[in-house]
């Protein structure tokens, strides 16, 4: 399965921040899983897979989007998650925004 889901809301939303965050020297981009991830600093914060939003966020904030059914940890396919990785699903859509400066911020230090 492509880590892009063409159209999704994710891809959407993720697009739209692409467009808007590259304009600051300190974001860039590069290709990961199949996807083109946001970075700054040179480390990733976010990026679109299958329909959700995945982005590096503190651990405690990954536990409380799993325990109300909004996110799971992100694996990429080999088994493998991280205490600090999201998949946000599109029904929590409307925290996208603040997930995503969260992670920029996390990730930046």
């Amino acid at each position: 399965m492509p880590a892009e889901v063409p159209d999704s809301a994710a891809e959407r939303f993720y697009q739209s921040q692409r467009t808007a965050r590259l304009g600051d020297a300190s974001i860039t981009q590069k290709k990961m899983f199949g996807t083109t991830a946001l970075c700054v600093g040179g480390k990733v914060f976010m990026f679109p897979w299958r329909g959700t939003l995945v982005v590096k966020i503190p651990a405690a904030r990954v536990e409380e989007l799993i325990a109300a059914g909004h996110a799971e940890r992100f694996d990429p396919g080999h088994g493998r998650t991280s205490a600090t990785w999201a998949a946000v699903f599109a029904d929590a859509g409307e925290q996208w925004p603040h997930l995503a400066e969260q992670a920029r911020s996390f990730v930046a230090g």
